[in-house]
């Protein structure tokens, strides 16, 4: 049985360009920070480890990205892996439930996902973005339908998206239908004008419909940059020197009547708590239920493929990718020599 009432905290931060160690230790610095403040669960920004590649949107000439690129790898993290054996044992200890996101390494593909650790140390989901946004498609892979699902934990059934997925009316769809009660959201934050449009009033947004048509809390974290963050952008495109500075990002938390809990904090680190009493959710869906008395199945109606895709499906059991698997011979009778 799920807490009827808890605290939630939504972390807005600049991460290293140092790599993932120096990320991590952040990561785990706020955690404890969060635990502190009474938070049961932590949310973080989209990629935060070990940061979000801003160069995608730069002028970078193709020595240079083929760089950017290799060392982006390299500070990626396999899950489960090292350092998520690390950030589970301080939830576990701390007893708080934290998502985090993040680059991570499958193969020779890098992929933007997010990750939900619960209070007992257990990595009890991991997903990928469903469509990298624009020039994100030239460093993550897609994600698949199988990993679109919302988790039942002690605080509650969580459910997570990340960034412009929230643009996917039916990915909001389809984890409101499944039961969802608790949204958390990563997205990057920095102040750069490279789009005709102001990215934190498009969150702002987002983030208040998303709690209002599904009924649901939503806790979302954005990521910032630092002084040093944009000193190194400016030296890599010194185009960017009119349109990046330090700053940027917004976080809070909304109720399942779009009003904010806490925050919106905007530019400054920050870490947001408020408690979400779910009793609210009920009184939301007197009015609206997005998947209950105010839907029309009979008119409309959503197919999910939840399905795994592998590159690889072996159709007999007996051949695997190594090839056909040796037989042991019976020794020749001595006659047959």
């Amino acid at each position: 049985m799920f807490e009827q009432k808890f605290k939630a905290a939504a972390v807005l931060a600049s991460s290293s360009m140092d790599g993932k160690a120096e990320t991590m230790n952040k990561v785990l610095e706020l955690t404890r920070q969060a635990a502190e403040m009474g938070a049961s669960l932590i949310v973080f920004p989209e990629t935060f480890v070990p940061y979000y590649p801003w160069w995608i949107w730069m002028a970078v000439n193709n020595p240079q990205r083929l760089e950017l690129y290799h060392e982006l790898y390299e500070n990626s993290i396999e899950v489960p892996g090292p350092e998520i054996h690390l950030l589970a044992e301080e939830a576990a200890r701390l007893k708080v439930h934290v998502t985090l996101g993040l680059n991570e390494k499958d193969g020779g593909t890098i992929y933007n996902s997010q990750v939900l650790i619960d209070d007992q140390g257990r990595l009890i989901g991991k997903r990928r973005k469903l469509m990298p946004t624009g020039e994100e498609r030239t460093v993550w892979g897609w994600g698949h339908g199988n990993d679109l699902a919302v988790y039942d934990t002690d605080l509650g059934k969580i459910g997570a998206l990340i960034c412009y997925e929230h643009s996917m009316a039916l990915s909001r769809f389809a984890l409101y239908s499944m039961g969802e009660q608790i949204h958390v959201a990563n997205w990057p934050g920095a102040n750069f004008k490279s789009q005709p449009r102001d990215r934190s009033r498009i969150i702002d947004a987002a983030m208040r419909h998303t709690a209002f048509e599904g009924q649901v809390f939503v806790v979302f974290s954005s990521s910032r940059l630092s002084e040093e963050d944009v000193a190194y952008y400016h030296e890599l495109d010194p185009s960017t020197k009119d349109s990046l500075v330090p700053g940027g990002g917004i976080a809070g938390i909304v109720d399942p009547l779009g009003n904010y809990l806490a925050g919106p904090v905007e530019h400054e680190e920050s870490v947001l708590v408020a408690e979400i009493d779910l009793d609210l959710i009920e009184s939301a869906k007197h009015m609206v239920d997005s998947v209950g008395h105010y839907n029309r199945p009979d008119i409309f109606a959503l197919r999910v493929d939840r399905r795994p895709r592998p590159a690889i499906i072996t159709l007999e059991d007996s051949v695997g990718s190594e090839g056909q698997k040796p037989v042991e011979m019976a020794p020749a009778p001595p006659e047959a020599v």
